[in-house]
């Protein structure tokens, strides 16, 4: 045989030998990119390649996998630290945050949301479309693209307290007109009245051209006018209770005795409830117990209004506890029945009362000792349980 094609056919030999051993060194260093991808897009960061007792195209290869799996594993990690971290914040506003996609899948919302909304858990807008209609939460909406696709934030406030707030600012300013105006009016002329009636009751007034009938007549008059102007005077400076809220000196105290205290006070036997036993509040002590008085009197006299005997036990609960914000509040209630929806939504505002002698200050002059305390007092009812509470709430 030639010996040139010997040599051809050597060189073809070593030629394959060396393609095919080329190709399956290529074949192995695929699979271990892949697998270091496919790992990674698991999360998977457990894997580690040798670098020991390898040859020098190896070692460098998997030298170079390693730093890669480092780099992306510590990117992963601040990428986790950082969503972590906006979690936290978006934890700590009190407005409600929902990320839903096409479909009104909610696939991501905070605490906030699951307050406002009454929540336990929240995956569709199915679950919420009723509540969203309450028109104490405030709704804004805006469009985004996450991960190539469409999804809406939409932002939930509670509008309640700022509502509240303009609605007791608005009678206040109302109140502080109309007691103004009524005193200038009516002071005069029970002033008047008043010495008309002295100088009738004088001697030098009874002579002979007055008639006692006609005394009789215009002294009637006069002490009707009296007694009128008196009792609109003492109406008026009931009403000024309201506008002129003494300012609160917030000290501690412990809340389990001062509740037994105004249970004892109160013409009924009251159930008492504090968790913890030595909870404390940081509040002004007499005037959360003008509001506590007044909630256990409403409910003293829920029971007397009753036309029949309840056919449960009359039951009067004074509930003691602290919040996720570790602010105190007291639940005062009782089952004496619900209150109609129609009445329950004005039982706040001055004036308004269904007593036939009532003055309907109470409810109002609570929430309002509580507006300056930096408070609430809010109505809760339990109609599956026909429970009645009154929420303070002590920041």
């Amino acid at each position: 045989m030639d010996i040139n094609k010997v040599i051809i056919i050597v060189l073809l030999l070593v030629a394959v030998v060396g393609y095919v051993r080329l190709y399956r060194h290529y074949r192995r260093n695929i699979k271990k990119v892949r697998f270091l991808f496919d790992a990674i897009d698991n999360g998977d960061f457990s894997f580690y390649f040798p670098t020991e007792k390898r040859n020098k195209e190896d070692n460098i290869l998997h030298q170079s996998l390693n730093r890669i799996k480092l780099f992306l594993q510590h990117t992963r990690e601040e990428q986790m630290e950082r969503e972590k971290y906006y979690e936290q914040i978006l934890n700590a506003v009190d407005t409600g945050i929902m990320v839903v996609d096409s479909h009104d899948n909610i696939l991501q919302h905070n605490q906030a949301a699951l307050r406002l909304l009454d929540a336990d858990v929240l995956t569709h807008m199915n679950q919420v479309k009723g509540k969203l209609k309450d028109e104490h939460l405030a709704k804004h909406e805006t469009q985004a693209m996450l991960k190539d696709k469409h999804v809406r934030i939409i932002a939930l406030s509670d509008v309640s307290h700022e509502l509240s707030n303009q609605e007791v600012d608005s009678w206040i300013k109302l109140i502080r007109v109309l007691t103004h105006e009524i005193m200038n009016t009516i002071t005069p002329v029970t002033s008047l009245s008043e010495t008309l009636l002295k100088e009738l009751n004088s001697e030098e007034l009874y002579t002979a051209k007055s008639s006692s009938a006609e005394q009789a007549k215009m002294k009637q008059g006069l002490e009707t006018i009296h007694k009128t102007g008196t009792e609109l005077l003492a109406f008026v400076n009931n009403y000024r209770r309201f506008t002129h809220v003494p300012q609160p000196k917030p000290a501690l105290f412990y809340v389990e005795p001062f509740l037994e205290r105004m249970a004892m006070l109160c013409n009924h036997e009251v159930e008492i409830a504090v968790t913890p036993k030595d909870l404390l509040a940081y509040a002004d002590e007499s005037l959360i117990s003008h509001v506590v008085t007044n909630l256990l009197k409403n409910a003293v006299e829920a029971f007397n209004g009753l036309q029949s005997e309840p056919k449960t036990k009359a039951s009067i609960r004074l509930h003691a506890y602290t919040n996720e914000k570790e602010a105190v509040i007291i639940d005062v209630s009782n089952n004496a029945g619900l209150i109609p929806d129609d009445i329950a939504y004005h039982i706040f505002i001055p004036f308004f009362t269904t007593k036939p002698e009532g003055s309907g200050i109470g409810l109002s002059l609570s929430r309002q000792i509580m507006r300056v305390s930096g408070g609430s007092l809010s109505l809760h009812q339990d109609k599956a349980q026909g429970i009645t509470t009154f929420r303070i709430i002590i920041p």
